[in-house]
C-alpha cells in the first residue's frame, strides 16, 4: 500500500513550528508561574518571619527592665560576698588559738600540766610542740590516746621521757608534737 499525503510540506513544517512555539510558550508560561509560587511562598515566610521578629523585640524591651533589675541585684549580691568573704578572710584565723586551747584542755587529766606550748601556724593547721609533765603514767598514756584518735590531731609523736623522783612522787617530763587543723 502506498501512502500519499496531499498536504504540503510547507504546511506541515508551519504546524509543527507552531506545536513547537506552542510547546515553548507553555514551558515557558509554566516556568514563570513556578516562579512565581516560589517567590510568592519566600515573601510570605519572610514576612511571617518579620512579624515574629517585631514581636520578640516588643518582648525584649518589656523584659529589660526586669534584666536591669536582676542585673543591680547581682551586683548587690557581689558587694555583699565581697564584703562576707572580706570579714571571713580577718576572722579565719583569729578564732583558731581559742579553738586550739579549748581542744587541748577538754581531756586534760589533772595530773598533766604544759611547761610552755610552741605553735606555728600555716593557714588553719597548727604545728604544736608541748613540754609536758605528769604525775602519772596513766594518765599521760590516756592523754596521748585521746590525741591519736582525735581527728583535729595528727602526726602525734612522744618525745623522750624523762623520770624524777619529787617530794610528792615520781613526775613524768616529755614532749609531744603534732599537727592541729580546726576542722
Amino acid at each position: 500500500m502506498i501512502k500519499i499525503s496531499l498536504i504540503p510540506l510547507e504546511y506541515l513544517e508551519r504546524l509543527n513550528r507552531k506545536a513547537m512555539l506552542a510547546k515553548a510558550v507553555s514551558v515557558g508560561v509554566l516556568s514563570v508561574a513556578l516562579v512565581f509560587l516560589f517567590s510568592a511562598w519566600y515573601f510570605n515566610k519572610a514576612r511571617q518571619l518579620e512579624v515574629k521578629a517585631e514581636q520578640l523585640e516588643t518582648e525584649l524591651k518589656s523584659l529589660q527592665g526586669d534584666v536591669d533589675k536582676a542585673k543591680a541585684i547581682e551586683g548587690r549580691i557581689a558587694e555583699v560576698q565581697k564584703y562576707l568573704n572580706s570579714i571571713n578572710s580577718i576572722t579565719s584565723g583569729r578564732l583558731l588559738y581559742p579553738h586550739f586551747m579549748q581542744d587541748l584542755l577538754v581531756n586534760l587529766p589533772g595530773t598533766i600540766w604544759f611547761t610552755g606550748i610552741g605553735t606555728a601556724s600555716k593557714g588553719a593547721t597548727l604545728s604544736v610542740t608541748l613540754p609536758v609533765s605528769s604525775r602519772s603514767t596513766y594518765d599521760l598514756a590516756y592523754w596521748i590516746n585521746v590525741l591519736e584518735t582525735d581527728p583535729k590531731c595528727a602526726e602525734v609523736t612522744l618525745g623522750g621521757i624523762a623520770v624524777s623522783e619529787a617530794e610528792s612522787g615520781k613526775i613524768l617530763t616529755t614532749s609531744i608534737a603534732m599537727k592541729y587543723t580546726y576542722k
